[in-house]
C-alpha cells in the first residue's frame, strides 16, 4: 500500500507480468479499487497473482523513485549497495 500504486501501474505490471489480462489476478488488481484476495484464489492460481503483484510493485516503485524520491531519497531499501558473494 505504500507504494501506492496508480491505475496506470496497474495496467502496466500486468502487461509487464506475461499474465493475461484476463486471468483472475489480473482483473482483480486492475479493479477500482482494487481486489486483494489472492490467497483465496484456487492454489493453481498463486503463481499468476505472485508475478502480477511483483510486476506491479515494480512498476510503482519505478515510478516512486523516478519522481517522489529522485534526488534525495531517504528510503533504504533504494540505496542498497551491490550485492557480494560470500563463500
Amino acid at each position: 500500500m505504500q507504494v501506492h500504486i496508480t491505475a496506470a501501474d496497474r495496467r502496466a505490471g500486468v502487461m509487464r507480468s506475461g499474465v493475461k489480462p484476463t486471468a483472475n489476478p489480473s482483473v482483480m488488481i486492475c479493479m477500482d479499487p482494487p481486489r486483494y484476495g489472492f490467497t483465496g484464489l484456487p492454489s493453481a492460481e498463486h503463481i499468476k497473482a505472485f508475478r502480477v503483484l511483483v510486476s506491479v510493485f515494480a512498476v510503482a516503485d519505478t515510478r516512486r523513485r523516478e519522481t517522489y524520491c529522485k534526488g534525495a531519497c531517504g528510503h533504504a531499501w533504494h540505496n542498497l549497495s551491490a550485492a557480494t558473494e560470500q563463500p
